[in-house]
């Protein structure tokens, strides 16, 4: 299930490069922040994990690095910064000594455990989707895609960095595994199972039981048994007819390739990886089905347990090597260890839990890895940061269902809300940050009172998704705007509908900016749409309704407005054109400024920009921060960076770099001394904007 995860944040501080003392585990907030930056939330998502062989650590490769947990302590050890995107997959050697990182930035890094220290770098093509290192340490397997050659697994010999084999296969998404004696690779794609020979790279065997007439499956996941004399796969198959996901686990004896058990383990509602481990005795077999895990005796098949308590989906699972510790991750971010009678887990809830696997319950819950920061909000007092996380549901930072207020000095929570509403859309903060309003794909808005977490309203009305919401200055109406033509003013006392404003006949709008005048007096609204005049911004009277200016000249998607701390001006920002991705070039990412009275245009921020996910301004209205996103064109590349604007000049004056994905939200403090940057990489970043304090521009 998805989530948007909301917790009103403080600023914490980010993460080194290098191991520290454990009695310093508490400061990992304060390690290898990027030049400008004080602080930062959250540790990232979860993509992948590993204990190291003797089971001290735990390797998790995410959002931001990777980071290495004491398996004894359950503190953090180190977080391992170098990959300018996202870690997709890590591996330790067999000795321990190495740690293999791979990642979307088309590279695969080798470190040195004990010194934190990068050894060796392997270029490839395209997105890096898994490392594995061969038993005997003398070989590394790369699974990569989206170059010009397509999808691929690669060879390397590891003392001498160079490539021995290249194993083609036709579809992406690959999973890999050697066998314990490190002869033989299995990879899996959409149905087949391929198995390989590591010295002479060519194909030996494969096994596509996981196709069926009328199914389309996908193998995601591939372990040999301790003995190698076993190999299971999972795979999700497809009703061709229906769409619905058979998630099924089959097992096949190596030496004859023939199956020898086929277990289906249920239905699942997402398309996303499962996971799945043996433990070290190859007695028994743990799989994920969403948010529960399933230990099956391997030789009857019987079922042994059901790990329940997640409320996100778990992809990634690990068993410590003296079998007493499983660890569960998913992309939102909780991870479970365990010892003894314990179990650990991680899940989208965005916790860590230890599992007490005799009683099923969690012994212990540890927080910190996040999901997209989609919003962010200063509360008034200038103290407290909203942080808006869009996985799908309102929650807190540790638990689920829940938003959470956070101290920006001491780093602490200071209050927290709980909800039920699923598939969360929009977040938005009133001005005196004592009401909270969150829109849901179920077609309602909820109203909730910040000091003391109760739900004041619900407002329906809507018949289509809402996209987005945003209160007036003064807290006395809220704007919401659903899919469709329909833009809803409300009164946020009595929660009624006092009027709605209508798009010209025929537009069909996707709104994925909206934002009021500070006056109150003005509604501004911007995205997708289907009109004669192409992507446009709309401006409306709020005490009338009517519509009274359409600002015409951005190329693609509307992602971003923000009107000037004195409500003259008006900033948007654009992405690409969802209905021609294609079309444009590094020049039609505009900035543009607008005059609001006139509705002419007053200037246009230039650079070597992509598409402009966020905007804000400075109190004073002399500067404005734009986020960078994920941008289409030929080739299409990503601008993961924060740009300061002088708005009188409209000159660059600084580039702040720190982020590994898009940045949806940019909001200065009262007084214009912080600015806080929120990303798709699951942190917040906190940049000190004091004279002198930032880094050049680039």
């Amino acid at each position: 299930m998805k989530t948007t995860l909301f917790s009103l944040s403080t600023l914490l501080i980010l993460s080194v490069l290098f191991f520290l003392p454990s009695s310093f585990a508490q400061e990992y907030t304060e390690w290898a922040l990027p030049a400008g930056a004080t602080m930062r939330l959250g540790k990232g998502t979860i993509n992948e994990m590993q204990f190291s062989p003797d089971g001290t650590l735990l390797a998790v490769a995410s959002s931001i690095g990777v980071w290495l947990y004491d398996t004894e302590t359950y503190q953090e050890r180190a977080l391992l910064t170098g990959h300018p995107s996202l870690v997709t997959s890590v591996c330790f050697s067999t000795d321990g000594r190495i740690l293999a990182s791979g990642s979307w930035d088309g590279t695969i890094k080798l470190w040195d455990v004990a010194t934190g220290t990068l050894q060796r770098t392997f270029p490839l093509e395209g997105y890096v989707t898994g490392v594995r290192l061969s038993p005997d340490g003398r070989t590394l397997a790369s699974s990569s895609g989206g170059g010009e050659m397509g999808w691929m697994i690669k060879l390397w010999d590891m003392a001498t960095g160079t490539l021995q084999h290249t194993l083609t296969e036709p579809y992406d998404d690959l999973s890999m595994a050697f066998s314990p004696d490190g002869q033989t690779l299995a990879s899996g794609d959409h149905h087949v199972v391929s198995l390989w020979d590591v010295a002479t790279g060519t194909l030996q065997q494969t096994f596509d039981e996981h196709y069926a007439q009328g199914y389309r499956a996908r193998v995601n996941n591939l372990r040999f048994s301790p003995d190698g004399k076993t190999l299971v796969s999972a795979s999700q198959a497809e009703t061709v007819s229906s769409n619905n996901k058979i998630y099924t686990i089959h097992l096949w004896d190596m030496a004859t390739g023939e199956p020898l058990k086929r277990h289906t383990v249920g239905t699942v509602d997402t398309d996303s990886t499962s996971g799945l481990c043996w433990s070290p005795d190859g007695q028994t077999l743990a799989a994920s089905l969403d948010s529960t895990i399933h230990l099956w005796d391997v030789a009857t098949g019987e079922s042994l347990k059901r790990l329940a308590g997640h409320t996100g989906s778990v992809s990634r699972l690990c068993w410590s090597p003296d079998g007493q510790t499983l660890a569960s991750a998913s992309q939102g971010g909780t991870i479970l260890s365990t010892y003894g009678q314990t179990f650990a887990s991680a899940s989208q809830d965005g916790t860590i839990r230890l599992w007490n696997v005799v009683a099923a319950r969690p012994r212990h819950t540890f927080t910190g890895h996040t999901s997209h920061v989609s919003s962010l909000y200063w509360h008034v007092d200038g103290q407290t940061l909203v942080a808006g996380y869009d996985d799908g549901k309102v929650r807190l930072w540790h638990d689920d269902n829940k938003v959470q207020l956070w101290d920006v000095v001491s780093g602490r929570p200071r209050h927290t809300l709980y909800g039920d509403i699923e598939y969360d859309t929009s977040l938005s903060l009133s001005a005196d940050g004592q009401l909270l309003a969150n829109a849901s794909d179920d077609t309602t808005i909820r109203l909730w009172d910040i000091a003391t977490g109760t739900l004041r309203h619900t407002l329906t009305g809507h018949t289509s998704q809402v996209l987005r919401t945003c209160f007036s200055a003064d807290g006395q109406l809220l704007a919401s705007a659903s899919l469709g033509t329909t833009i809803r003013l409300w009164d946020v006392n009595t929660g009624t509908s006092l009027k709605t404003l209508k798009n010209a006949p025929g537009d069909t709008v996707f709104v994925y900016s909206m934002e009021f005048s500070p006056d109150g007096q003005t509604l501004a609204g911007g995205g997708d749409e289907s009109s004669s005049e192409g992507h446009v911004i709309r401006l409306w009277d709020v005490n009338s309704g009517t519509l009274l200016h359409t600002l015409t000249g951005h190329n693609g998607s509307i992602l971003s407005l923000c009107f000037s701390p004195d409500g003259q001006t008006l900033a948007s920002g654009n992405g690409a054109n969802s209905g021609n991705e294609g079309d444009l070039g590094m020049t039609d990412y505009l900035i543009q400024l607008w005059h609001v009275t006139t509705g002419k245009l007053q200037k246009t921020l230039i650079g070597d920009f992509g598409a402009v996910s966020s905007l804000g301004w400075s109190p004073d209205g002399q500067t404005l921060a734009s986020g960078g996103g994920n941008s289409h064109g030929d080739p299409p590349w990503t601008d993961y960076k924060v740009r300061v604007w002088d708005v009188a000049t409209g000159e660059l004056q600084r580039t702040l770099i720190g982020h590994t994905d898009e940045i949806l939200s940019v909001r200065f403090s009262a007084y214009g001394q912080t600015l806080a940057s929120g990303s798709a990489d699951g942190t917040v970043l906190l940049w000190d904007m004091a004279p002198g304090s930032l880094p050049e521009k680039k």
